[in-house]
């Protein structure tokens, strides 16, 4: 099963761009023709017949076919029948069937291994026209409600049907649009927004008696994406080669309010429920030759959780969470830039938690925060996304860091708080300065408020015994220097040229 669940999102790129092919040209026949076209530049075999009559052409029997990489297998997936209907005014209208039943076949050569998915791609109120020249399309897609569903799937000769499991996504009020030019590469623009999503997902299995129940909804989505597409590609699995030949993309999701239930039935190991709400989520993605980048976060973030093994409830809570991550993903002599960032922000947890470890509210419980926000150089040794060089990679390291920037590190929690900045530079020549690490040249700076404070409460609350609490106290001793308050500490870490560590202007190496 392992392999059918990653070589089913092969087919994600077919289904995303069923409405974006058909801008390719302004009539029917080449509308069906391009999108033929693309897929097949993409790695696909097409294959439909085909039916004209006066300005319609009918395409039924849509199949659409895969190779996995490295002989692993094929895939095959039925797609039903679609209409291209001419309009008479240089437009065309792609009409699809209020339910357009979807069968997904695959094996890796062994019969035991095959699989077949039924799903029903569900929409009403639906229109798609496509407009435009064939230099530049336009096509306008809407749904007054759009949806998938799992019908039964077959795998190692089980049938589970929806009795057993169950995926069914539903959606409101759809508006796209997108604009595409084609010439050495498809540029393309779109945007779109939903009123709302809900899902429901449910797997039984009855032999050991467990259930996982998954449901949700998301309000008020607004999706944007923008970039580049090859028109013709040897190996649409290689990653790598597709940026290489131009591939780039640049797209950001959010979303209003959200809510999320999961319910866990285990007769073994007990049962177990999350419940999750936020009052807005972003995410976005930007890959290109330039390298990889990721970022997202959630505003009001509520988490409720119950385990088997506690008696009250697990309740956190976050008035801001985010992420970043950037790297770079093309080897190069030069150095390339790499971000990572991550804010917790306004972090609470209920009282029962603090009670397991602090039952007489010695620590303060206000709401903690933690940033991270690094940025850097870094030289990529290998191109790493190149499937035949991650393969013989085995444990070599594929890059080196040649710089860091603390933009800020940041952690107040407990009644402490630790802040931080710096930079240092890394000679990947020098191991032997610091053995086994590139030597650094910079500075770090930071300040420590209520440190001593928050020792002597651990001490108190018989977490820290009194003699381990002599350590900590004594390196802060030898690397900081008073700040002004009655518990506020400063320190600047200077890394030398010549080797040397100091602690404010002190050699400690």
């Amino acid at each position: 099963m392992s392999r059918f669940s990653t070589s089913s999102l092969c087919f994600a790129v077919p289904l995303v761009f069923l409405s974006q092919a058909a801008l390719a040209d302004l009539t029917p026949a080449q509308v069906w023709g391009d999108w033929q076209q693309y897929m097949e530049g993409m790695g696909y075999s097409v294959q439909g017949q085909q039916s004209a009559s006066g300005n319609n052409l009918t395409v039924s029997d849509i199949q659409l076919g895969f190779e996995m990489p490295d002989q692993a297998g094929s895939m095959t997936m039925s797609m039903g029948t679609i209409v291209f209907v001419g309009q008479g005014d240089g437009s065309v209208a792609v009409v699809m069937p209020e339910t357009l039943p979807m069968v997904m076949t695959g094996t890796d050569g062994s019969s035991s291994s095959a699989f077949k998915l039924s799903m029903d791609y569900i929409q009403t109120g639906h229109s798609m026209i496509v407009s435009g020249t064939p230099e530049k399309m336009n096509y306008a897609y809407s749904a007054d409600t759009f949806g998938l569903k799992l019908q039964q799937l077959e795998a190692d000769g089980d049938v589970i049907g929806p009795e057993t499991a169950r995926f069914d996504v539903t959606g409101t009020g759809l508006v796209s649009n997108t604009s595409m030019t084609i010439g050495d590469l498809r540029d393309y623009q779109q945007s779109g927004s939903v009123a709302g999503i809900t899902y429901d997902l449910f797997v039984d299995n009855p032999q050991e008696g467990n259930q996982v129940s998954l449901n949700g909804n998301l309000q008020n989505l607004e999706m944007s994406a923008e970039g580049a597409i090859p028109l013709l590609l040897e190996k649409a699995s290689d990653t790598s080669a597709m940026i290489k030949a131009g591939f780039e993309i640049t797209g950001a999701f959010n979303a209003g309010s959200s809510a999320t239930a999961m319910q866990v039935t285990d007769p073994v190991n007990g049962d177990m429920s999350l419940n999750t709400s936020s009052q807005g989520s972003r995410l976005s993605v930007d890959l290109g030759a330039d390298g990889v980048s990721y970022g997202g976060g959630q505003t009001n973030l509520q988490v409720t959780m119950n385990v088997a093994d506690l008696p009250f409830p697990i309740e956190l809570s976050m008035a801001q969470s985010a992420f970043n991550l950037a790297i770079p993903v093309s080897k190069s002599d030069d150095p390339q830039d790499f971000a990572f960032g991550l804010t917790m922000g306004d972090f609470q947890m209920s009282d029962l938690i603090w009670g397991i470890f602090d039952p007489a509210g010695q620590l303060p419980r206000d709401p903690a925060t933690l940033v991270i926000d690094l940025a850097g150089k870094a030289k990529l040794l290998v191109d790493y996304l190149d499937p035949k060089v991650a393969e013989n990679m085995g444990a070599d390291v594929p890059g080196e860091v040649e710089a860091v920037t603390i933009n800020k590190l940041l952690l107040d929690a407990v009644g402490a708080k630790f802040e931080a900045d710096g930079q240092v530079a890394l000679d990947n020549a020098d191991k032997t300065t610091i053995p086994g690490f590139p030597k650094p040249v910079g500075s770090i700076s930071f300040t420590l408020d209520g440190a001593n404070g928050l020792i002597d409460k651990l001490v108190s609350m018989g977490l820290i015994p009194a003699d381990q609490a002599m350590m900590p106290r004594m390196m802060m001793g030898m690397i900081t220097v008073p700040a002004g308050g009655p518990d506020q500490l400063k320190s600047k870490i200077d890394f030398t040229e010549d080797g040397q560590i100091l602690a404010n202007g002190q050699r400690i190496k």
